[in-house]
């Protein structure tokens, strides 16, 4: 079982609040169905997190999604590097 870098680790948290900031927009919204839903399946199987990007980009957009992919590609990066 591998560690846990310090890298990684920014980067997760980061990535958690990007998630909590568009599962809030759903809500705001008045999506609440599909953000009880993604906040279940990211603790179950972690796909709400991808329902939860895929929803961010088709409905809000912005800042936060612009944020939240480049930590996702950061995060691949710093995995694939070891960091």
């Amino acid at each position: 079982m591998e560690n846990i870098t310090p890298v990684q680790l920014v980067l997760a948290i980061s990535s958690l609040v990007c998630l909590v900031l568009v599962i809030k927009d759903m809500f705001t919204e008045g999506k609440t169905g599909l953000g009880i839903a993604c906040i279940v399946l990211t603790f179950v199987c972690g796909i709400g997190s991808i329902i939860a990007f895929v929803w961010g980009w088709m409905n809000t957009g912005g800042k936060v999604m612009v944020t939240w992919t480049m930590i996702w590609i950061a995060s691949v990066l710093a995995a694939v590097s070891g960091f």
